[in-house]
């Protein structure tokens, strides 16, 4: 889809509450959805936890060292990751395509490996690590929230973004 039919299609949406509308994240938009589309993935969800974690910034670094869209931690990512050194993993992941990827990755990593990690309780895992279980209740009701904030951002996107993401997956397909 290109540009104009981007902005048209949110103008004429009643609200656009993630500003997608800005020509840096609608580039992430489409990539994101993109990928999603080649490999089986909800683009809702990926978007959804992007969305939470960076407001769809690539350049994005928390406090705590997470990197880039999805706020991948190479402290503890780096190794599963195929990184030689935490330094690389983080150099490389401020790449928006391999920051997805990673986050892909771990999302896929917590579903595949851990009961607890199940449907949308893989959101807590992404947030806080698969022994979130152990944590104190106030940390929990933390973790508990972050869950609700991606389901939130999820519900959201169907609202007011349905269009724009399956015009994308519309137009991906017909070019593979």
């Amino acid at each position: 889809m290109g540009g104009a039919a981007f902005l048209v299609l949110l103008i004429l949406s009643s609200a656009n509450p993630f500003k997608l509308d800005k020509p840096a994240k609608a580039k992430h938009v489409k990539m994101i959805v993109e990928y999603a589309e080649e490999h089986d993935h909800d683009p809702y969800e990926l978007l959804a936890i992007a969305i939470t974690e960076s407001s769809l910034n690539p350049k994005a670094v928390s406090w705590a060292g997470a990197i880039g869209l999805f706020q991948i931690m190479c402290k503890y990512w780096a190794v599963p990751l195929k990184y030689k050194t935490v330094k690389k993993c983080e150099k490389e992941l401020l790449d928006p395509y391999k920051n997805m990827e990673a986050g892909v990755h771990v999302l896929n990593t917590y579903r595949n490996r851990y009961a607890q990690c199940k449907g949308s309780r893989a959101y807590r895992c992404y947030y806080a690590g698969p022994r979130w279980q152990r944590r104190t209740l106030k940390t929990k009701e933390k973790i508990a929230r972050y869950e609700k904030k991606v389901l939130r951002k999820k519900k959201l996107l169907h609202k007011y973004y349905r269009g724009l993401i399956e015009s994308i997956r519309s137009d991906f397909r017909a070019r593979s």
